[in-house]
């Protein structure tokens, strides 16, 4: 039987201090995302770990996954296509479904737990 998966707020040992690299991103509307992504688990149809990226905004046309997400530092406003926004910050949990359509705006630095199905 598997251990549970200890995750650490600053990633696995010397996670913070590896470079940043290019991300993926949707359609880039503003800056470059670019920063550092550590699975902890990664397996077909599920993959949870930490992602940490400066400051960007995305469109989405069709969010791709559902994804839980637990803001450890900075915070993301998600506005979706019929104008209403959500602001997530320290601390904050939130859900984005699959098939959201519309921004992810990052204003700053953001440090986040994540869970993707699908």
């Amino acid at each position: 039987m598997p251990d549970p998966i200890r995750f650490a707020p600053t990633g696995p040992d010397g996670w913070l201090a590896t470079p940043d690299q290019p991300l993926e991103h949707a359609e880039l509307l503003k800056g470059s995302p670019v920063g550092l992504d550590h699975a902890y688990l990664a397996k077909p149809g599920l993959r949870s770990g930490i992602w940490r990226c400066g400051a960007y905004t995305e469109r989405y046309e069709d969010y791709p996954v559902d994804e839980f997400m637990v803001v450890l530092e900075g915070e993301v406003t998600l506005t979706s296509d019929d104008g209403e926004g959500h602001t997530f910050r320290k601390g904050d949990s939130f859900l984005l479904p699959k098939g959201f359509k519309g921004t992810w705006h990052q204003p700053g630095p953001m440090l986040k737990y994540y869970v993707i199905v699908g």
